[in-house]
């Protein structure tokens, strides 16, 4: 199942090129242009839901670059910026950036602030899609291809939890700890809901969102 989609603005394609293999590495989708002219021909033709942007760009400013992405577009933006340029970091958060990374940067901690970017995303999204999977989460609802998936409230929440917090491992106990709070259920409640959804979701399709990780607990990809 291919991750969020990406889009990485840097005009040097040696540091494009391994931003690319390492994202890809790391389970997301991520594409790369090198202009800004060109980012935003790009975001005219697909959806992302981060762009990585170098605020040093050789045809447009990179803080315009990000404005104009604010203003039009749903999508977060990660301020790749010169170690010290307090100014820029402060005028392209101005500008609509989300957040930033000072080069050089390591790759791990570009890594981490990409997760965290689209993990708060996904807290304020209405709909969270992973494929053909829909959940609507102002109507409380999981769709496969346009086709309601009828859940019980605690399915509900439990996929809801999974899915806003995609690539975290939850532990059983964690689990139970956020559905039932100190109204502690039965041992096996958690194995049960896991086992319903996955059979609810396999008979629309949708195979293998829910992982199960050898001794630590669950976790949607």
């Amino acid at each position: 199942m291919a991750g969020e989609r990406l889009l990485i603005v840097e005009d040097d394609p040696r540091l494009a090129r391994l931003l690319v293999n390492e994202l890809a590495a790391a389970g997301y989708a991520p594409s790369a242009v090198h202009t800004g002219s060109d980012a935003l021909a790009k975001l005219e033709e697909e959806a992302f839901e981060l762009v990585i942007l170098d605020l040093n760009l050789p045809d447009l400013d990179g803080l315009e670059v990000a404005h104009r992405v604010a203003g039009q577009k749903d999508t977060s933006i990660l301020m790749l910026t010169a170690r010290g340029d307090v100014e820029s970091r402060v005028q392209g958060l101005y500008a609509g950036a989300s957040d930033y990374v000072t080069k050089p940067f390591s790759l791990k901690e570009l890594l981490a602030r990409v997760h965290a970017r689209l993990r708060e995303r996904k807290r304020h999204e209405d709909v969270i899609r992973v494929g053909t999977l829909e959940l609507d989460r102002v109507k409380r609802q999981c769709r496969v291809d346009g086709a309601v998936v009828p859940l019980t409230a605690r399915e509900y929440a439990l996929l809801e939890l999974l899915l806003v917090n995609r690539g975290r491992i939850f532990s059983k106990e964690e689990l139970e700890d956020r559905l039932y709070g100190m109204d502690l259920p039965a041992s096996n409640t958690i194995e049960v809901f896991i086992s319903n959804l996955r059979r609810k979701l396999a008979a629309r399709g949708v195979q293998g969102l829910i992982t199960t990780v050898r001794g630590m607990g669950y976790v949607v990809r």
